[in-house]
């Protein structure tokens, strides 16, 4: 994934310098899931938050790549759980769970004043900076620490960093199809055509009740096919990278969550996208081709069908997640957007941090020419 262009907005820190605040009696601070574990799963069924904010998706990622201390935040109603935003700690600052294997992060909150909660606790609790990424500027969580934060006078800097495809499934799929390009419709048509005169082509869902560890490495193989496993960046590249993938599809499988779709010509798997379907919407973290079939457009064709299923099943959207590229495109013109929320207190170190994030480090990228920012 890279970088998007950045949108930005800032606010100065406000004078004078105020102490810490109390955080809420409601809120604390664990350097553990173990006690809200369950609770936190039956909290995010109640309010059918997305697999990514979840311990099933969570606790694997700490594991892979965090590199900071775990730190979650959670807020209690009556005793009962009704927020949790798991976190870092790291040199100082709270930081989120969350790199460019996250599609989406953000608190799973009862309600708008849970998440209010949980938005003053961070504030509380930030030290010198909280760093926040991939947040949903509509979703609970930056709505509440953007207000927090105004209203506590905090200097925020809030920047657009993924604008990620989706399809909303609405109508029939004959309609949406009918809406795209017309060359672009003929050419999937001949596409299917051309593998059909190979040994004949179908696309398959698999649910990972059976064989999911064979599954996962012939996934990985098409994923990895290319320019990933050249770079680097494809999951079997790196052993901690694929660990993640493979707890987190152990976790989505044992949910009934999970769906690997394959492109299969004459019984040879030549497209895969990693998917999690969950309350009626399709999520694609990962996917690949088998680069000798580049010219077919197996990835292509594999989305064609994953769609045409969306439509055949009511669900209710078709996450292409990722960044807007090419391919994506020609498929639709709809993003959710992803935003970085960096916060600073109203203290001489939150001030300096604030003015280095603001003018100093935008400068060093556009003198070094990063296309690509760290995540932290």
């Amino acid at each position: 994934m890279a970088e998007a262009d950045s949108q930005s907005s800032a606010r100065r820190p406000a004078h004078p310098i105020a102490p810490r605040p109390r955080p809420p009696e409601s809120v604390e601070l664990l350097d553990s899931a173990e006690r809200i574990r369950a609770d936190w799963d039956d909290l995010a069924d109640r309010v059918e938050a997305a697999p990514f904010l979840r311990p099933g998706w969570i606790e694997p990622w700490q594991t892979a790549f965090g590199s900071g201390e775990p730190a979650y935040l959670v807020c209690r109603r009556d005793g009962a759980l009704a927020g949790v935003l798991p976190l870092q700690r790291r040199r100082g600052t709270l930081v989120s769970t969350a790199n460019w294997h996250t599609p989406l992060y953000g608190p799973v909150a009862a309600d708008g004043d849970a998440a209010a909660e949980l938005a003053r606790g961070l504030l509380a609790h930030a030290g010198s900076r909280a760093d926040l990424w991939f947040l949903d500027p509509e979703a609970p969580g930056f709505p509440q620490i953007a207000s927090a934060a105004e209203t506590g006078g905090y200097g925020t800097i809030a920047r657009t960093i993924a604008q990620s495809p989706y399809i909303a499934v609405e109508g029939s799929f004959e309609d949406f199809m009918a809406g795209l390009d017309r060359k672009f419709r003929k050419d999937i048509g001949r596409r299917w055509r051309r593998l059909e005169e190979q040994g004949g082509a179908e696309a398959v869902f698999e649910d990972g009740s059976e064989g999911l560890e064979d599954l996962l490495t012939d996934g990985f193989r098409l994923e990895g096919s290319g320019w990933k496993s050249e770079q680097g960046s494809a999951i079997a590249s790196d052993p901690k990278r694929e660990s993640f993938y493979r707890e987190v599809a152990r976790w989505a499988a044992a949910r009934g969550w999970l769906r690997l779709a394959f492109l299969r010509v004459g019984g040879r798997a030549i497209a895969f996208d990693f998917g999690i379907e969950a309350h009626g919407v399709f999520y694609i973290p990962k996917g690949g081709f088998d680069v000798e079939y580049r010219k077919a457009g197996p990835g292509q064709l594999l989305t064609h069908a994953g769609v045409e299923r969306a439509f055949e099943l009511g669900l209710r959207s078709y996450e292409l997640l990722g960044q807007q590229d090419e391919y994506k495109r020609q498929w639709t013109a709809s993003v959710r957007e992803r935003l970085r929320l960096q916060v600073f207190p109203r203290r001489p170190v939150g001030s300096a941090n604030y003015l280095a994030w603001r003018y100093g480090r935008p400068l060093v990228r556009k003198v070094r020419g990063h296309g690509r920012a760290d995540p932290f």
